[in-house]
């Protein structure tokens, strides 16, 4: 892992050994790398950087603002950091989990059915999975709005507006990818 800019030191400052990583996911003030073996190392400030002790068998990881979510390999997701809106606070019974995304203060979680579940704060309607929302093949979380990419290639948004971050283009097709920044979408 390399990593470059940035103000603060601490988040570019990758733990020396860093090996055998086949994922890696960054926010403003902390980094995660997901090594071939399952597990997580995490570095940067503010608390977030800690890794709980038991976590292992990690397949996918995101870093959130002042939270991190990882999903193990049996489906189920780990959430630790920050939790002042519940974005730690994992749905009881949440499983078949394929990948998850953090936000702000809110948490996404796509399951291997297509659909997602939402949790945290909701103060834009962040969390407020659209009605009949399926065959969802990827997830994006920003500052307070959602993403999901379908499998047709269109992409659906959800939650704050307020720079118009979930207007999806009415032409948008094809979509391969998508990523969320603070107050904007990327596909």
């Amino acid at each position: 892992v390399v990593a470059w800019g940035g103000a603060n030191a601490a988040a570019t400052n990758v733990p020396a050994g860093l090996s055998n990583v086949v994922a890696v996911s960054a926010n403003e003030f902390h980094n995660l790398a997901l090594r071939a073996d399952g597990t997580v190392v995490a570095w940067g400030s503010l608390g977030q950087s800690s890794v709980p002790p038991d976590l292992t068998t990690v397949v996918a990881i995101s870093a959130g603002i002042s939270h991190n979510l990882a999903v193990r390999a049996d489906g189920t997701v780990v959430a630790w950091g920050a939790s002042d809106f519940g974005q730690t606070n994992v749905p009881a019974g949440l499983s078949g989990v394929v990948a998850v995304a953090g936000g702000a203060q809110h948490s996404l979680a796509l399951k291997s059915d297509g659909t997602v579940v939402a949790w945290g704060a909701n103060s834009s309607g962040q969390t407020n999975v659209p009605e009949g929302l399926s065959g969802v093949v990827a997830i994006a979380a920003g500052a307070v709005h959602s993403l999901a990419l379908k499998s047709d290639g269109t992409v659906v948004a959800w939650g704050g507006n307020d720079e118009h971050q979930t207007e999806v283009p009415t032409w948008l097709t094809g979509v391969a990818a998508i990523s969320a920044g603070w107050k904007h979408s990327l596909a």
